[in-house]
């Protein structure tokens, strides 16, 4: 059997109906965890050249193999028998290496849901189950790009500097009478941190006034940022670690946000700063690689529309800040065209779900796909 043919077809009822609702029993989630294996074990015989990583088997912890069946009746748009399966197994503590997993997979429901009341109730069961600060609720962000587009567009250009500050004024000018813009920082060339105190400033009071701000192009402030600053040394005034810390945030790179974070609490021997509230990530730099809000299987226009802009690159990034379902027919073929795209080349998934990640590692046989999660 050829490797795409195992989804070019619907889904057999027994895995499509891994869970019509309820909580599972042991001999169902027995018969779930032997579906899941037999799934991995042709796959992996077919998949060879097309899969990222050196193979692994599928882990048979309990918690692993609960969050394998939740991805596959998410894909299958089973969304309450999603809930019910990770609620149950998360009743109680398991300790086991996996369980953030879980937790994550049931904040992005209840977000992709707009339920704020169900997200800050389970945001708060994760901060006491884990000690630590609770995932924070974020608006709505999945606008389509023709909204952004239309969004007016405020640029920055020169120095930000303690002599330059005045040109602040004419972005405060500019944003009055606009609840959402874009922020563009491509053309920002330097900064020091008196620059970064009012630029801090100014982005707290649109915060303030409720104002959506998309911010494009901040990687260059990322790096002069980490260069204005070092782990260690007090700095009389922390404006540049909290801008650092805030555009991290958003960013979706949860990794270098945290890292961040600690460094921050062990330089200043206090808790990070709290959110100044940006309610949205930056705009992709290359529109044709952020990937749609759903994924559905034939993924040949898709792919098509990938096509150019990973011929001449070196490592493939596919945006994934938008997305929030891959079908479950569509995923292996979203893999392989992707691997087959890339001719090799690095490939990285951005700001993507515990839903879809999840099922995205087990179409692959558990490879090493490179996968940073989005923040929920």
């Amino acid at each position: 059997m050829k490797f795409l043919d195992l989804f070019s077809k619907q889904a057999p009822d027994s895995i499509k109906h891994v869970r019509p609702s309820g909580t599972p029993t042991v001999a169902q989630r027995e018969a779930t965890a032997r579906k899941i294996d037999a799934i991995e074990s042709e796959i992996s015989a077919e998949l060879g050249s097309v899969q990222e990583g050196v193979a692994e088997p599928l882990a048979g912890s309990r918690m692993e193999q609960c969050i394998s069946e939740a991805s596959i009746l998410y894909a299958n748009r089973q969304i309450p028998s999603v809930a019910s399966l990770l609620l149950d197994a998360l009743k109680q503590p398991t300790h086991e290496a996996a369980e953030p997993v879980a937790w994550h997979m049931l904040l992005e429901l209840a977000s992709f849901d707009g339920d704020q009341s169900r997200f800050e109730g389970l945001a708060l069961r994760y901060a006491e189950r884990f000690e630590t600060s609770p995932p924070q609720w974020r608006a709505n962000t999945g606008h389509d790009r023709s909204s952004r587009a239309a969004s007016p567009m405020l640029a920055f250009r020169g120095k930000l500097l303690a002599t330059t500050v005045p040109a602040l004024t004419q972005l405060k000018q500019a944003a009055q009478g606009q609840s959402a813009f874009t922020l563009d920082l491509r053309n920002l060339t330097e900064i020091d941190v008196a620059g970064c105190s009012e630029l801090l400033s100014l982005l707290s009071e649109w915060c303030r006034a409720g104002k959506h701000i998309h911010l494009m192009h901040a990687s260059s402030l990322l790096d002069m940022l980490r260069a204005t600053i070092q782990q260690g040394r007090r700095d009389e005034d922390d404006a540049a670690w909290r801008v650092l810390i805030e555009l991290l945030r958003v960013s979706g790179d949860e990794v270098s946000y945290e890292d961040a974070c600690v460094a921050y609490c062990l330089t200043y021997e206090q808790s990070p700063p709290a959110a100044l509230g940006l309610l949205v990530h930056h705009i992709p730099e290359v529109s044709h690689l952020l990937l749609p809000i759903e994924i559905r299987h034939p993924v040949n226009d898709l792919l098509e529309t990938l096509r150019a802009d990973t011929q001449h690159r070196d490592t493939i990034t596919i945006n994934c800040q938008q997305l929030r379902l891959i079908e479950f027919n569509a995923a292996a073929p979203l893999l392989a065209g992707v691997a087959a795209l890339a001719r090799g080349k690095p490939v990285e998934w951005r700001e993507m779900p515990y839903l879809t990640s999840t099922l995205l590692q087990l179409m692959s046989g558990h490879g090493k796909l490179n996968i940073s999660h989005r923040r929920p």
